[in-house]
């Protein structure tokens, strides 16, 4: 590297080249003296002991990474570069971003290449210093999450106040955020109604017959699937009040209510109830999504709806033995996916049999994901993780959100869910 006085020695011999090739014909240039053979060195160049070469702002300020007021943050008392005979700004006071004035150096009798390398050195030091600092306050917040106590000052978990939503996807959802990771996040709540299709006349049955046999068919679907109390083992009193008492369809499932067993009296067929002295639904952790079309039935004044419905549950134990979530402090969820898809007969009109406006199941198929079904006591039992990861499962993964396949025919088999 060129050393700054060096730099300077050069600077003044190609002037004076250039003085005395350019210099002779050109009386009012800048860089010329009195004397017409003799090229007067600029200003900054000079010093105010001309014996000594001054080093120019861009040699000093090099680098350019360190804010050029490095000798106040050292603690010094004066700055090297700092002008001796202070004036009044142009503009008002200087402004402390701006660099002082050029003649410091050489004012204070310093050598130039000495206050050069001594300022590298003194910022290479604090680069070091600063990149340490860093480096043992990142070791020390690692010491802490590693460290610290379950809760903190305030008695709240420290893992609980983390974002959730950043955790690895194959953590276990918790009460915090009951449907983190499932696609039925964005799907109605138990609250909202379900929406239902335009209704216009079909066969002999008239608009508003129609109209009349989708709304009781989506009240059947609420109070079989969200109705708070079936869903913590209530009996489904609505549910059943809405079929037709002189269809043996009635009778059956309340037999299969009443001693639910293998092989075909298992109510879950219809309806979702949790064993209420094991589990409860978590606060917004249930979702549900399906569709609903209707036709003309084989009978007249009769009408055929079809309902296609995915209902996504997240359970919670019952205290006071809840399930530990994946972080101290947590506590985790089970959800099961429930789909179900029915034929309901709807009678418009009174018959010999037929109860007018009274509904008949026709036909049902469901598929529960996440569910023990070698269980048959009427309710719904999902598996926490560590009781998913213990158990002997071997039966076929299928995606309990893909409704894009009817249900299989046939009496339900176990199936091991690829997600939920």
């Amino acid at each position: 590297m060129t050393e700054p006085a060096d730099f300077v020695a050069r600077l003044r011999a190609d002037g004076q080249d250039q003085g005395r090739d350019h210099g002779r014909g050109r009386s009012g240039d800048r860089g010329q003296g009195q004397d017409r053979g003799q090229v007067r060195v600029p200003r900054w160049a000079q010093s105010q002991d001309q014996g000594q070469a001054r080093v120019p702002r861009w040699a000093r300020d090099q680098d350019q990474d360190q804010d050029p007021r490095w000798a106040q943050e050292q603690g010094q008392d004066q700055d090297p570069r700092a002008d001796p005979h202070p004036h009044p700004h142009p503009h008002g006071a200087r402004d402390p971003g701006q660099v002082p004035d050029p003649h410091g150096a050489q004012s204070q009798g310093q050598d130039p290449g000495a206050v050069f390398h001594a300022e590298q050195r003194r910022r290479r030091a604090r680069r070091l210093a600063v990149g340490a600092a860093a480096a043992l306050a990142l070791a020390g917040v690692t010491a802490w999450l590693v460290t610290a106590p379950e809760e903190g000052p305030d008695g709240k978990p420290y893992a609980a106040a983390l974002d959730e939503q950043a955790w690895p996807d194959d953590w276990p959802a918790t009460t915090g955020l009951p449907l983190r990771g499932s696609p039925a996040r964005t799907w109605a709540s138990e609250k909202e109604e379900l929406p239902l299709p335009a209704a216009a006349a079909v066969g002999s049955v008239p608009k508003e017959k129609v109209a009349d046999g989708l709304r009781r068919a989506r009240e059947f679907l609420v109070a079989a699937n969200l109705d708070p109390e079936v869903l913590q083992g209530a009996w489904p009193a609505d549910a059943m009040e809405l079929l037709d008492p002189l269809q043996p369809a009635r009778a059956e499932l309340t037999e299969h209510l009443r001693a639910p067993g293998l092989p075909d009296a298992d109510p879950t067929e219809l309806f979702t109830r949790f064993d209420p002295a094991r589990l409860t639904p978590a606060l917004g952790g249930i979702r549900v999504r399906g569709r609903m079309t209707y036709e003309a039935g084989g009978a007249p004044g009769q009408l055929r709806i079809h309902a296609d419905y995915t209902f996504v549950y997240a359970v919670r134990r019952v205290a006071p033995h809840p399930e530990p979530g994946p972080a101290p402090g947590t506590e985790e969820v089970a959800r099961v996916v429930v789909r179900r898809q029915l034929v309901l007969l709807y009678a418009a009109s009174e018959s010999p049999g037929v109860t007018a406006g009274k509904l008949v199941p026709a036909g049902y198929r469901r598929q529960l994901g996440n569910h023990d079904c070698g269980t048959v006591d009427g309710f719904v039992h999902p598996y926490f993780s560590r009781e998913a990861a213990a158990a002997a499962r071997p039966w076929p993964v299928v995606d309990p959100y893909d409704d894009s396949k009817d249900i299989p025919d046939g009496r339900p088999s176990c199936t091991v869910p690829s997600r939920t």
